[in-house]
């Protein structure tokens, strides 16, 4: 069962262009902290190996330095102060980078759903417009 909520939260589009994202991802909670390490489980392993993680800071209430994501491994994350994409930038080891849309947490499930599925407009992702 935890595959299925793995999957639900989690998704990578096919292929496309490189000015779209590579995904979704619908964290439960707002901390960062808490939630990296449930996308590092859910990542494929035949997508990549993450090295660095980049950030929209409006998407988390923690903006933590690095993150432990797996028992003896921490990864870097950073953020620009003024990055409002609600968006993750996730860098790979062999130098490329995956865009993931972040999905506001409290979204309404039909709303994570279309994103994930890669239907619905990513750069808002559920989140309030300005």
């Amino acid at each position: 069962m935890a595959t299925h909520e793995k999957l639900r939260r989690f998704a990578l589009y096919q292929e496309s262009d490189t000015g779209t994202p590579a995904g979704g991802w619908w964290p439960a909670s707002r901390s960062l902290n808490a939630e990296l390490s449930a996308l590092f489980e859910a990542w494929p392993p035949g997508a990549g190996r993450i090295m660095r993680v980049l950030y929209s800071p409006p998407d988390w209430d923690d903006r933590p330095r690095s993150v432990v994501v797996a028992p003896g491994r921490r990864v870097k994350t950073g953020c620009f102060p003024a990055d409002d994409t609600h968006q993750i930038t996730l860098s790979m080891f062999n130098g490329t980078r995956r865009v993931l849309t972040v999905i506001a947490p409290d979204a309404a499930p039909d709303v994570a759903a279309e994103v994930l599925a890669g239907s619905a407009a990513r750069s808002t992702a559920g989140h309030p417009g300005p």
